[in-house]
Formats: C-alpha cells, sequence, structure tokens
C-alpha cells in the first residue's frame, strides 16, 4: 500500500461485532452481538498463531486487515469476513500522511 492514497486496495468487506452487554431476567450474559459496523479493507495472510502451534494441526490463521481511520473497532470484537470468523486480537493506528487503522485476527472455529 505505497503511495498517497490506497482507497484502491481496499477491496474486502468486513463485518465488526461486539458481544451484547445485555443481561436476561437472571443477570446471565446473552449470547447476542451488536453490530458495530461494515468496513472496507485490505487483507494480508500473516501466517499461523503461536510459535508453539504453528507446526500443529490446531494452529489458527492471522490475518492483517488495513482500513481507514476508525476509533470504532476495539480488541476483541468478532471480525467477520469472507464466512470466516475471527477475533481482533490488536489495533493500531497509523496518522503519517494517510490516517489509517490496523487490525490484527485470529480465526476461530
Amino acid at each position: 500500500m505505497n503511495g498517497p492514497e490506497f482507497a484502491g486496495d481496499l477491496r474486502e468487506r468486513i463485518r465488526i461485532e461486539r458481544q451484547s452487554a445485555a443481561r436476561d431476567a437472571l443477570g446471565s450474559a446473552v449470547d447476542q452481538r451488536e453490530h458495530i459496523g461494515a468496513f472496507w479493507a485490505a487483507a494480508q495472510p500473516m501466517g499461523v498463531g503461536d510459535e508453539a502451534l504453528a507446526n500443529s494441526r490446531s494452529a489458527l490463521p492471522r490475518w492483517r486487515f488495513t482500513m481507514r481511520q476508525t476509533n470504532a473497532v476495539r480488541p476483541g470484537d468478532h471480525l467477520i469476513w469472507n464466512q470466516r470468523n475471527m477475533i481482533v486480537q490488536s489495533v493500531s493506528a497509523d496518522h503519517r500522511l494517510i490516517p489509517r487503522t490496523f487490525l490484527q485476527a485470529e480465526e476461530i472455529r
């Protein structure tokens, strides 16, 4: 993603959801998610998770998503992309030439 504009690289549509804070009548957490938003992003594979698990069959793929700057996404949010469910592991921002947000996410089963 070089150059002054990267909009042409944002070809993937991702959806962000967050665990609902709602409670049932007994005070237990409700298994529902709130829709945070849909965003255009660029996706890059990062390999698999922990090095200790890297050669394991249970190692889960990790992805890096680059998108326009936003403060809406937090670590722990659910990311849905191409029928893949992921958990956002980290969120970082780059405020240089073109403000953008980087997400690192790991697939879940």
